[in-house]
């Protein structure tokens, strides 16, 4: 990651970048692609790819996997499910699995529409903690365009669970953990709930994500990148400690 004195340089010395150079940069030299996001918040080519490269994942999953299969490793996967569904008539598991999969198909048809409110949730708390807990100067816009370049890690993690989908067996693949990027895909399904909810948020390209909003927004917002990164940071670890005890509490 480029050190504080790059990442708080003048945004006017930098050239203007084209949206495919934004993306690359992203990956290879963040700064600029955040810096030049002070001069065009335009952030529809990392929307673009990464809700195309969904929709490859999901299409993948159907023709691999097959709904059945699909459906019922999703509900086999949850152990309160599963044991529910052990005592419920066939009727009754027919229902529920037919509830199930319009839940999966929703999701999955929609997914433009849940990254983008995904990312405007994430960009108002961005936008709080940058400019007004670290006194920053900046705009919800800029913050959203932070958050979607930010997600581009998830492009990525798209493109190995598309390679997962094609080494799984089709009798096992779990839709939840699509792949080996998060610590959960490596737990015994009989693990305890609050332990698979803590496995799923340790995910490499969740974790990258974090780091490049926690940077990027301070670049934007003309602070510390290193402030920027522990605040980000331990609001992610926040609601970690929140999610992984609700999930101990009720499981």
């Amino acid at each position: 990651m480029p050190d504080t004195a790059s990442a708080l340089a003048n945004d006017q010395d930098a050239p203007s970048l084209s949206q495919f150079e934004r993306v690359v940069d992203t990956f290879i030299e963040p700064s600029k692609t955040f810096h030049d996001i002070k001069r065009n918040r335009s952030w529809w080519l990392p929307f673009v790819i990464i809700a195309v490269l969904g929709y490859i994942f999901c299409f993948v999953a159907v023709q691999h996997v097959g709904w059945d299969s699909m459906v019922t490793n999703v509900m086999k996967g949850n152990p309160k499910t599963a044991a529910r569904l052990e005592q419920q008539t066939p009727a009754q598991q027919a229902q529920t699995f037919a509830v199930t999969k319009g839940f999966i198909e929703g999701f999955m048809a929609g997914g433009p529409v849940v990254i983008l409110i995904i990312n405007a949730l994430f960009a108002l708390v961005l936008w709080g903690c940058f400019a007004f807990v670290l006194g920053g100067t900046t705009n919800y816009g800029e913050m959203f365009a932070v958050s979607i370049f930010a997600s581009l890690p998830a492009a990525l993690a798209t493109l190995i669970a598309i390679a997962t989908v094609f080494a799984s067996d089709p009798q096992t693949y779990n839709l939840n953990l699509p792949s080996p990027a998060a610590l959960a895909y490596f737990l015994d399904a009989g693990a305890p709930a609050w332990l698979q909810s803590l496995g799923k948020s340790l995910d490499i390209f969740s974790l990258w994500s974090l780091a490049l909003s926690g940077f990027g927004g301070a670049i934007v917002a003309k602070v510390k990148p290193l402030r920027g990164v522990l605040v980000v940071f331990g609001l992610w670890l926040l609601f970690v400690i929140v999610k992984v005890g609700i999930a101990a509490a009720f499981s």
